[in-house]
């Protein structure tokens, strides 16, 4: 299997994603230098403390790469659907549902690692900036950096379940504008605010949002041995 996905890592160029992954991270930190300057203009505090400003980064980056998530899903898969060349794929001498599970898991792979390694490098370069220009009146404290990793790694584990959902609505007619809009619509539904509370505010909706992701990714490839891909 390790062998199969970095096969199919190399086939796509996927590795030349770090490109956009940099430009992401970039783009999500000049949002929050805007976000400073125009607050501060305002004469307002733009971070009350370390746990909102480590939700918003959190925020930013999960909407950000489940996005990603599903441009990955429509070229590795929906793409190949497309174009019949999964037809060409599927005459190897390999079973389907290992090549169907070793993309699958590059899109869960990817989005957990892109998340976390995200957030780990905004919020380090954020909390280097809070060093000298002060913009959080509270410090950081090891409670707070550890509730902001348990964070992270359960909202990246989820996230890594729910990027599989656009995967549904792609396959249902081979469409990739389906996958990369129902991917946006989730994200919208997740990350919409009401009084500063989201749906990762609490744990189970997004946890349970990963579990339908798992069984889309098997029921997708549950009878792939026998289902006609053409």
């Amino acid at each position: 299997m390790r062998k199969l996905i970095s096969l199919e890592m190399k086939k796509f160029k996927l590795y030349g994603y770090w490109k956009g992954i940099a430009i992401a991270n970039l783009a999500i930190m000049g949002f929050f230098i805007l976000v400073y300057y125009g607050d501060k203009s305002e004469g307002k505090v733009p971070f009350l403390s370390y746990e909102t400003a480590f939700a918003d980064i959190g925020s930013f980056t999960r909407a950000t790469f489940t996005i990603f998530a599903a441009t990955l899903i429509a070229r590795i898969i929906i793409d190949e659907y497309k174009s019949n060349s999964i037809t060409l794929m599927f005459m190897y001498p390999i079973k389907r549902k290992q090549i169907m599970a070793a993309k699958l898991i590059i899109v869960a792979g990817f989005t957990f690692l892109t998340i976390c390694a995200s957030n780990l490098l905004i919020g380090s370069v954020f909390y280097l900036a809070d060093s000298y220009f002060h913009f959080v009146p509270h410090a950081l404290t090891a409670e707070v950096l550890w509730k902001g990793l348990t964070d992270m790694i359960l909202g990246a584990i989820a996230s890594a379940g729910m990027a599989l959902i656009p995967l549904y609505f792609g396959m249902l007619k081979k469409s990739v504008p389906a996958t990369i809009v129902s991917a946006i619509i989730l994200v919208s539904i997740t990350g919409s605010t009401n009084n500063g509370v989201t749906a990762f505010s609490y744990i189970a909706i997004p946890l349970v949002l990963a579990a339908i992701g798992c069984l889309i990714a098997y029921f997708s490839i549950r009878n792939i041995e026998k289902v006609d891909v053409n």
